[in-house]
């Protein structure tokens, strides 16, 4: 992708009107999906990039809400050579600190191909995640790994929480299944929110409410409060709550789970005139 930012707009112009199927209008934008393209081309992004940084935003939350709601880490390390797999615990999650989704998920070590792995790793570590999907905060952040430990519930899995919060307030909660397609939608007194069946599997009945559901909340509104829009990702595990991550353009802006008229009320909660 170009860096022009001209080139940049007509791209995100023709993206949108292919994948959504109408004209992306920045002058006026009123649903979510326009918005995020809003703040991916005005929002100086580049100044959350320690937020979004998988090591520098532990500073962050340790000292926002304690230490206590962090992944314990293994380890940071600047390449991949560097990993030494025999002092590595059996179960790990590697991860790359300047993008999304680059992570490997490793249940028994025996039996990853650590060749395989580590080639993966460097190429993340020599790759901008911002050239490859325009999202500023990724631009400035120099790619390293950051190994932590692995996370599953009693039952063998794990949910995300993902908490959308609107100038400090949280409003909705996605949840979804690491492992698996299941996701869905709900409001702060937990009531499911229709999504797209044509796109999203929802899971086959309703999730039950976590146990420390008003402390997940609370965290959100903390970590929040500095910002316009941004979800927040945590994990809930063996009755922990652990954060994952913060989310200034989720998606990238991309994603036709949302019907139009979840999309205009969603887009409706991000006053633009306001982003700071």
């Amino acid at each position: 992708m170009k860096n022009d930012p001209s080139y940049f707009k007509d791209y995100l112009k023709l993206r949108f009107k292919r994948y959504y199927g109408y004209e992306l209008d920045l002058d006026h934008p009123k649903t979510f999906a326009e918005k995020i393209q809003w703040i991916k081309l005005y929002g100086e992004l580049e100044r959350f990039s320690k937020y979004v940084d998988k090591y520098k935003v532990r500073r962050f939350i340790k000292k926002r809400i304690g230490e206590e709601y962090l992944i314990p880490l293994v380890g940071f390390y600047k390449n991949a050579d560097d990993i030494d797999l025999d002092v590595l615990p059996n179960s790990f999650a590697m991860k790359a600190t300047h993008g999304s989704r680059w992570n490997i998920l490793v249940k028994d070590k025996s039996q990853i191909d650590w060749k395989a792995a580590k080639q993966k790793m460097a190429k993340w570590i020599k790759s901008s995640y911002y050239t490859r999907n325009g999202e500023r905060q990724y631009k400035p952040i120099k790619g390293h790994i950051v190994i932590e430990k692995l996370l599953q519930d009693s039952w063998g899995g794990l949910k995300n929480y993902r908490v959308f919060c609107f100038h400090g307030k949280p409003k909705y909660i996605m949840v979804d299944l690491i492992d698996d397609k299941y996701t869905d939608l709900y409001d702060l007194y937990w009531n499911r929110i229709r999504l797209n069946p044509f796109v999203n599997k929802s899971f086959p009945k309703t999730v039950k409410k976590p146990k420390r559901f008003d402390e997940l909340i609370s965290i959100a509104g903390q970590l929040s409060r500095d910002f316009a829009f941004v979800r927040v990702d945590m994990y809930y595990a063996n009755d922990r709550i652990l954060f994952g991550e913060l989310s200034f353009t989720p998606d990238n802006g991309f994603n036709r789970s949302y019907p139009i008229e979840l999309d205009i009320k969603l887009g409706n909660l991000l006053d633009l005139t306001r982003y700071v």
